[in-house]
Protein backbone atom coordinates (compact mmCIF):
# COMPACT_ATOMS: atom_id res chain seq x y z
CA UNK A 1 0.00 0.00 0.00
CA UNK A 2 3.15 2.09 0.97
CA UNK A 3 4.56 1.74 -2.10
CA UNK A 4 1.40 2.54 -3.90
CA UNK A 5 0.90 5.71 -2.33
CA UNK A 6 4.64 6.51 -3.69
CA UNK A 7 3.53 5.87 -7.23
CA UNK A 8 1.13 8.08 -7.22
CA UNK A 9 2.40 11.08 -5.19
CA UNK A 10 5.38 10.91 -7.42
CA UNK A 11 2.99 10.71 -10.63
CA UNK A 12 1.27 14.00 -8.98
CA UNK A 13 4.33 15.77 -8.40
CA UNK A 14 6.07 15.20 -12.32
CA UNK A 15 3.00 15.46 -14.53
CA UNK A 16 1.51 18.41 -14.09
CA UNK A 17 -1.87 16.70 -13.85
CA UNK A 18 -5.45 19.29 -13.01
CA UNK A 19 -7.87 16.10 -12.37
CA UNK A 20 -6.81 12.88 -10.89
CA UNK A 21 -9.04 9.71 -10.46
CA UNK A 22 -7.70 6.52 -7.78
CA UNK A 23 -10.19 3.17 -9.21
CA UNK A 24 -11.16 0.19 -7.31
CA UNK A 25 -9.60 2.17 -4.28
CA UNK A 26 -11.11 -0.72 -1.96
CA UNK A 27 -11.87 2.13 0.92
CA UNK A 28 -15.29 2.66 2.87
CA UNK A 29 -13.90 6.44 4.12
CA UNK A 30 -11.69 8.24 3.26
CA UNK A 31 -10.12 12.27 4.78
CA UNK A 32 -7.77 15.18 4.24
CA UNK A 33 -4.80 13.38 5.78
CA UNK A 34 -5.32 10.97 3.19
CA UNK A 35 -5.45 13.17 0.40
CA UNK A 36 -2.61 15.63 1.46
CA UNK A 37 -0.33 12.44 2.30
CA UNK A 38 -0.89 11.93 -1.65
CA UNK A 39 -0.98 15.21 -3.39
CA UNK A 40 -0.18 18.08 -0.58
CA UNK A 41 -0.69 21.01 -2.78
CA UNK A 42 -3.25 23.58 -0.95
CA UNK A 43 -5.58 24.35 -4.24
CA UNK A 44 -6.21 20.39 -3.89
CA UNK A 45 -9.66 19.60 -3.32
CA UNK A 46 -11.58 16.11 -3.22
CA UNK A 47 -14.22 13.88 -3.30
CA UNK A 48 -15.52 10.14 -2.33
CA UNK A 49 -17.23 7.24 -3.63
CA UNK A 50 -17.09 4.35 -0.94
CA UNK A 51 -16.69 1.33 -2.09
CA UNK A 52 -18.86 -2.02 -1.49
CA UNK A 53 -17.68 -4.40 0.34
CA UNK A 54 -13.86 -5.05 -0.96
CA UNK A 55 -14.73 -4.18 -4.43
CA UNK A 56 -14.96 -0.86 -6.41
CA UNK A 57 -14.94 2.53 -5.08
CA UNK A 58 -13.34 5.79 -6.43
CA UNK A 59 -11.31 8.81 -5.09
CA UNK A 60 -11.04 11.60 -7.38
CA UNK A 61 -9.17 15.20 -6.60
CA UNK A 62 -8.41 18.13 -8.41
CA UNK A 63 -6.57 21.26 -8.27
CA UNK A 64 -9.00 24.15 -7.92
CA UNK A 65 -6.41 26.56 -9.91
CA UNK A 66 -6.62 24.39 -12.85
CA UNK A 67 -10.35 23.43 -13.22
CA UNK A 68 -13.09 25.41 -11.16
CA UNK A 69 -16.01 22.37 -9.80
CA UNK A 70 -19.63 24.08 -9.58
CA UNK A 71 -20.85 20.19 -9.27
CA UNK A 72 -20.46 16.72 -8.37
CA UNK A 73 -22.58 13.98 -9.25
CA UNK A 74 -22.03 10.06 -8.34
CA UNK A 75 -23.45 6.89 -8.28
CA UNK A 76 -21.85 2.99 -7.63
CA UNK A 77 -19.52 2.59 -10.73
CA UNK A 78 -18.42 6.71 -11.42
CA UNK A 79 -18.23 9.98 -9.89
CA UNK A 80 -18.87 13.57 -12.35
CA UNK A 81 -17.05 16.72 -11.96
CA UNK A 82 -18.56 19.69 -13.50
CA UNK A 83 -17.40 22.98 -14.11
CA UNK A 84 -14.78 25.05 -15.55
CA UNK A 85 -11.31 24.87 -17.51
CA UNK A 86 -9.77 28.11 -15.59
CA UNK A 87 -6.98 28.87 -18.16
CA UNK A 88 -9.36 28.40 -21.24
CA UNK A 89 -12.89 29.50 -19.34
CA UNK A 90 -13.71 25.98 -21.31
CA UNK A 91 -16.87 24.61 -19.06
CA UNK A 92 -17.16 21.03 -19.55
CA UNK A 93 -17.85 17.65 -17.68
CA UNK A 94 -15.03 15.00 -16.46
CA UNK A 95 -16.55 11.49 -15.37
CA UNK A 96 -14.25 8.99 -13.91
CA UNK A 97 -15.59 5.21 -14.20
CA UNK A 98 -15.18 1.88 -13.02
CA UNK A 99 -17.44 -0.58 -14.29
CA UNK A 100 -18.77 -3.22 -13.26
CA UNK A 101 -17.89 -6.79 -14.93
CA UNK A 102 -21.31 -8.11 -15.70
CA UNK A 103 -22.45 -6.90 -18.57
CA UNK A 104 -26.22 -6.21 -16.94
CA UNK A 105 -24.44 -3.88 -14.37
CA UNK A 106 -22.12 -2.09 -17.13
CA UNK A 107 -26.01 -1.06 -18.84
CA UNK A 108 -26.98 0.45 -16.37
CA UNK A 109 -23.98 2.49 -15.95
CA UNK A 110 -24.23 3.84 -19.76
CA UNK A 111 -27.43 4.85 -18.87
CA UNK A 112 -26.71 6.41 -15.86
CA UNK A 113 -24.00 8.95 -17.82
CA UNK A 114 -26.31 9.11 -20.71
CA UNK A 115 -29.00 10.86 -18.81
CA UNK A 116 -26.32 12.94 -16.96
CA UNK A 117 -24.85 14.06 -20.37
CA UNK A 118 -28.28 15.32 -21.49
CA UNK A 119 -29.08 16.67 -17.94
CA UNK A 120 -26.13 18.90 -18.13
CA UNK A 121 -26.16 19.70 -21.78
CA UNK A 122 -21.86 20.06 -21.11
CA UNK A 123 -18.95 18.55 -23.20
CA UNK A 124 -17.56 15.84 -21.63
CA UNK A 125 -14.68 14.06 -20.86
CA UNK A 126 -15.13 10.40 -19.82
CA UNK A 127 -11.90 8.16 -18.56
CA UNK A 128 -11.52 4.96 -16.93
CA UNK A 129 -11.87 1.50 -16.69
CA UNK A 130 -14.74 0.12 -19.11
CA UNK A 131 -14.17 -3.43 -18.50
CA UNK A 132 -14.99 -3.57 -21.97
CA UNK A 133 -13.85 -4.17 -25.62
CA UNK A 134 -14.67 -2.95 -28.79
CA UNK A 135 -12.56 -5.06 -31.10
CA UNK A 136 -11.09 -8.95 -31.19
CA UNK A 137 -7.14 -7.15 -30.93
CA UNK A 138 -8.03 -5.45 -27.76
CA UNK A 139 -7.67 -8.70 -26.26
CA UNK A 140 -4.40 -11.33 -26.56
CA UNK A 141 -6.96 -14.29 -26.58
CA UNK A 142 -8.79 -12.45 -29.63
CA UNK A 143 -12.14 -12.81 -27.62
CA UNK A 144 -15.12 -10.40 -27.86
CA UNK A 145 -18.02 -10.18 -25.80
CA UNK A 146 -20.55 -9.06 -28.49
CA UNK A 147 -23.59 -8.21 -25.96
CA UNK A 148 -21.59 -6.14 -24.12
CA UNK A 149 -19.72 -4.08 -26.93
CA UNK A 150 -22.53 -3.52 -28.80
CA UNK A 151 -24.04 -2.11 -25.72
CA UNK A 152 -20.51 0.21 -25.04
CA UNK A 153 -20.69 0.98 -29.21
CA UNK A 154 -24.45 2.29 -28.11
CA UNK A 155 -23.81 4.35 -25.70
CA UNK A 156 -20.76 6.07 -26.87
CA UNK A 157 -22.93 6.81 -30.83
CA UNK A 158 -25.76 7.87 -28.15
CA UNK A 159 -23.37 11.06 -26.36
CA UNK A 160 -21.18 11.08 -29.63
CA UNK A 161 -18.31 10.31 -27.38
CA UNK A 162 -15.09 9.93 -29.82
CA UNK A 163 -12.44 7.74 -28.34
CA UNK A 164 -8.45 9.21 -27.51
CA UNK A 165 -6.29 6.66 -29.00
CA UNK A 166 -3.87 4.97 -26.25
CA UNK A 167 -0.61 6.12 -27.79
CA UNK A 168 2.81 3.69 -28.04
CA UNK A 169 1.25 1.14 -26.39
CA UNK A 170 -1.83 -1.47 -26.99
CA UNK A 171 -2.99 -3.10 -23.74
CA UNK A 172 -3.42 -1.62 -20.59
CA UNK A 173 -4.52 -4.54 -18.42
CA UNK A 174 -2.40 -7.58 -17.50
CA UNK A 175 -2.81 -11.06 -15.38
CA UNK A 176 -0.67 -13.90 -16.45
CA UNK A 177 -0.93 -14.35 -20.14
CA UNK A 178 -3.78 -12.59 -20.50
CA UNK A 179 -3.55 -8.52 -21.81
CA UNK A 180 -6.63 -6.29 -23.15
CA UNK A 181 -7.50 -2.61 -23.39
CA UNK A 182 -10.23 -2.03 -20.96
CA UNK A 183 -8.84 0.96 -19.58
CA UNK A 184 -9.80 4.26 -22.06
CA UNK A 185 -10.92 7.52 -22.63
CA UNK A 186 -13.33 9.26 -24.80
CA UNK A 187 -14.38 12.80 -25.49
CA UNK A 188 -17.03 15.35 -27.08
CA UNK A 189 -16.28 16.69 -30.51
CA UNK A 190 -16.46 20.16 -28.43
CA UNK A 191 -13.76 19.22 -26.07
CA UNK A 192 -11.49 17.77 -28.91
CA UNK A 193 -11.63 20.65 -30.86
CA UNK A 194 -10.99 22.96 -27.89
CA UNK A 195 -8.10 20.95 -27.27
CA UNK A 196 -6.78 19.38 -29.96
CA UNK A 197 -3.43 18.16 -28.94
CA UNK A 198 -5.01 16.07 -25.88
CA UNK A 199 -2.90 12.77 -25.62
CA UNK A 200 -3.95 9.62 -24.11
CA UNK A 201 -0.35 7.62 -22.72
CA UNK A 202 -0.29 4.86 -19.92
CA UNK A 203 2.33 4.13 -17.48
CA UNK A 204 4.34 0.97 -17.01
CA UNK A 205 2.00 -1.74 -15.17
CA UNK A 206 3.73 -1.86 -11.56
CA UNK A 207 1.64 -2.08 -8.65
CA UNK A 208 -1.93 -3.53 -9.95
CA UNK A 209 -3.11 -5.33 -13.23
CA UNK A 210 -4.00 -1.85 -14.67
CA UNK A 211 -1.15 0.91 -16.41
CA UNK A 212 -2.52 4.14 -15.09
CA UNK A 213 -3.67 6.42 -17.51
CA UNK A 214 -2.67 10.12 -18.64
CA UNK A 215 -4.33 12.72 -20.70
CA UNK A 216 -2.63 15.83 -21.16
CA UNK A 217 -1.32 17.79 -23.66
CA UNK A 218 2.39 16.94 -24.01
CA UNK A 219 5.21 19.84 -23.56
CA UNK A 220 6.47 20.30 -27.37
CA UNK A 221 9.66 22.59 -27.91
CA UNK A 222 9.18 24.79 -30.51
CA UNK A 223 12.64 26.13 -30.69
CA UNK A 224 13.59 29.86 -31.66
CA UNK A 225 11.00 31.80 -32.03
CA UNK A 226 12.13 34.57 -33.97
CA UNK A 227 9.00 36.86 -33.61
CA UNK A 228 6.40 37.67 -30.90
CA UNK A 229 3.40 39.34 -31.50
CA UNK A 230 1.40 41.75 -29.47
CA UNK A 231 -2.61 42.48 -29.27
CA UNK A 232 -1.77 45.95 -28.35
CA UNK A 233 -0.29 47.20 -31.18
CA UNK A 234 -3.25 46.79 -33.32
CA UNK A 235 -4.27 49.47 -30.98
CA UNK A 236 -1.92 51.96 -32.55
CA UNK A 237 -3.35 54.66 -35.23
CA UNK A 238 -0.38 53.95 -37.87
CA UNK A 239 0.38 50.49 -36.89
CA UNK A 240 -1.37 49.53 -40.54
CA UNK A 241 0.68 51.85 -42.68
CA UNK A 242 3.80 51.35 -40.83
CA UNK A 243 3.15 47.97 -41.15
CA UNK A 244 3.44 47.89 -44.86
CA UNK A 245 6.36 49.77 -44.96
CA UNK A 246 8.50 48.01 -42.62
CA UNK A 247 7.31 44.55 -44.29
CA UNK A 248 7.62 45.26 -48.21
CA UNK A 249 11.46 47.53 -47.77
CA UNK A 250 13.06 44.86 -45.12
CA UNK A 251 15.61 42.44 -45.55
CA UNK A 252 15.31 42.13 -49.61
CA UNK A 253 18.65 41.06 -49.54
CA UNK A 254 18.32 38.09 -48.18
CA UNK A 255 17.54 34.78 -49.69
CA UNK A 256 14.30 32.34 -50.15
CA UNK A 257 12.58 31.21 -46.66
CA UNK A 258 15.09 32.91 -44.78
CA UNK A 259 14.20 36.41 -45.87
CA UNK A 260 10.88 35.69 -43.87
CA UNK A 261 12.59 34.67 -40.38
CA UNK A 262 14.82 38.03 -41.03
CA UNK A 263 11.58 40.29 -41.57
CA UNK A 264 9.93 38.99 -38.63
CA UNK A 265 12.81 39.62 -36.55
CA UNK A 266 13.34 43.31 -38.26
CA UNK A 267 9.86 43.70 -37.80
CA UNK A 268 9.45 42.72 -33.96
CA UNK A 269 12.59 45.39 -33.57
CA UNK A 270 10.76 48.14 -35.19
CA UNK A 271 7.77 47.55 -33.40
CA UNK A 272 9.16 47.98 -30.32
CA UNK A 273 10.26 51.07 -30.97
Amino acid sequence: MLNKRYSIRNRLLNSNVGICFLLETKKDNCCDSFIRNLWNVVTVKWAFLESVGKSGGIIVMWDSSIFEVNSIEFRGQWISLSGKHVNSSFNCMVVGVYAASSVQNRAKLWEDITTLKFAFELPMVMIGDFNETLHAYERSSGYINHLGSTALRKFLSDCALIEFKLQGSRFTWFRGGSMSCIDRAFASPELHLQFPFLSLSRYPRRMSGHCQLLLQTPKVDWGWKPFRFLNCWLSHPSFLADFQILWSDSCKEFPGDYRLVKKLGTLGKKLRQ
